[in-house]
């Protein structure tokens, strides 16, 4: 399966989204396409497949100083990660996959991510800085829904001022009101 999955991260990185076919992945991982067919249903389904778990942002939550730092240290390396593959590939996968494949996809794209928001979160209310109120899923992962519509939807590149909007003025604030609300 990894001689597939090369195969089709070679595909993606040398021909784009669009140039990724059956017939070039086989080729490239010396199988048949009959294999591959019986494996995946599509094209969106076989590069989801290849594509990389985005890595957990490289800082320490535990030693941070503040949930604002945090928060955008994270969010500028995912913004990093998500350029890295090409917003091109992100928007045409979307376009063309499936429920189940979309479902894949949201776990490999944010599965870490999510871990590293609750940790953040985890470590401001141990400073402080938030109340003690549980943080809804929705209120703590807003950020990655944001920053995904200013990526995709908008603008190909966050600019700084437009994100630290994104995070002072609507994330911030709603983590703030979601930690302080009575139980």
């Amino acid at each position: 399966m990894s001689a597939i999955r090369d195969a089709t991260w070679a595909e993606l990185t040398d021909n784009g989204y669009a140039g990724v076919t059956f017939e070039g992945v086989a080729r490239r991982a010396k199988t048949g396409k009959p294999v591959l067919y019986r494996r995946y249903h599509s094209r969106a389904q076989m590069v989801t497949d290849a594509l990389p778990t985005l890595r957990t942002p490289p800082f320490d939550v535990t030693s941070s100083e503040n949930l604002r730092d945090d928060i955008l240290t994270m969010v500028k390396a995912l913004v990093e990660q998500w350029q890295e593959i090409g917003l091109d590939t992100y928007r045409n996968l979307i376009a063309e996959a499936d429920e189940a494949t979309l479902e894949t996809f949201q776990t490999k794209v944010a599965a870490q991510t999510d871990h590293t928001i609750r940790r953040a979160l985890h470590a401001a209310r141990d400073r402080g800085e938030i109340g003690p109120a549980r943080i809804p899923d929705r209120v703590a992962t807003s950020i990655l829904a944001l920053v995904r519509n200013e990526l995709l939807f908008s603008h190909s590149t966050i600019d700084p001022d437009a994100l630290l909007d994104l995070v002072d003025l609507i994330y911030l604030p709603a983590v703030e009101a979601a930690s302080r609300k009575p139980s």
